[in-house]
């Protein structure tokens, strides 16, 4: 399933599940960027494989990279328009392909008890982003 879905994010969009989540962390950064330790740290790789990783979006037109405003050592990485608009596009395909491989599986009486252990884990993780609430059937 993981590799279906990482196909079709390069078929429609171009981009490897490292781009994807990288354009995803920092859309969802304060101002459409963080530092890229920060990013690097987030998606759990190397100092050197982040700044890859980071080039190679650059490169695509996708980020840019600047120097921190207090912090001349900071390197600062944000998106761009068209980085934006790429990760907006891609996300909304994306979570449309993770219902349609999920929804089937999950019985509607199952998805409040997921979505508590999710939110469970993601606190015990450290992790900010959480699932929303269910929405109650009408």
């Amino acid at each position: 399933m993981l590799l279906r879905l990482g196909v079709e994010l390069k078929r429609d969009f171009g981009l490897t599940i490292p781009q994807y989540e990288a354009l995803l962390a920092l859309h969802q950064g304060p101002r459409r960027g963080l530092p890229a330790t920060r990013l690097a740290r987030e998606l759990l790789y190397s100092s050197g494989s982040g700044s890859n990783l980071i080039a190679r979006i650059e490169q695509l037109g996708y980020v840019r990279r600047s120097t921190g405003d207090t912090d001349a050592r900071t390197q600062l990485v944000t998106l761009t328009e068209a980085g934006e608009d790429l990760i907006v596009r891609a996300t909304e395909a994306h979570v449309a392909a993770l219902r349609a491989e999920f929804e089937p599986l999950i019985d509607d009486d199952e998805v409040a008890v997921l979505l508590r252990f999710a939110r469970r884990l993601a606190e015990h993780e450290g992790v900010h982003a959480q699932p929303p609430e269910p929405v109650e059937p009408d």
